[in-house]
């Protein structure tokens, strides 16, 4: 009992360490917070160039984290929030997003509409395997 009363009255040696985790914890509820914007963006009336100028300043400031965590946002339950990030992975067209894009769309723990959503993404990239094959000459067109 004597050394722990002791250890409490020793200074504080970690103090920089511990503001450098609240500067990161404060950045990333700032980076979670413009994704919850964004995705509130798109259901409002701006355009796809103001919306583009959204993203870009967001790559800007949060770097490759941003992309990053519009990937992690997929797991929502909202088929409607799903389906507005899709958009905006789509509108972002970050190549680093590729790759995390098929992993959860081949992942076969994950449910069928997250995968389902990757796969829309990846698709909406130009990133699918249908679209970057060069043997296939057919163009693709879309039934509305």
């Amino acid at each position: 009992m004597e050394k722990w009363d002791a250890r409490l009255l020793l200074p504080d040696t970690n103090t920089d360490e511990r503001s450098r985790n609240i500067v990161e914890l404060e950045s990333r509820r700032n980076l979670h917070r413009k994704v919850n914007e964004l995705i509130q963006l798109t259901h409002s009336t701006l355009t796809t160039s103001e919306i583009r100028q959204q993203l870009h300043l967001c790559t800007t400031v949060f770097g490759s984290r941003f992309a990053v965590q519009l990937v992690r946002s997929l797991h929502r339950r909202d088929q409607t929030e799903r389906q507005a990030i899709i958009w905006l992975l789509t509108v972002l067209n970050d190549q680093e997003t590729i790759p995390l894009l098929q992993h959860i769309s081949l992942n076969k723990q994950l449910p069928r509409s997250i995968r389902l959503s990757a796969a829309l993404a990846l698709a909406g990239m130009g990133a699918t395997r249908e679209t970057t094959d060069s043997y296939r000459r057919i163009p693709l067109y879309a039934i509305s």
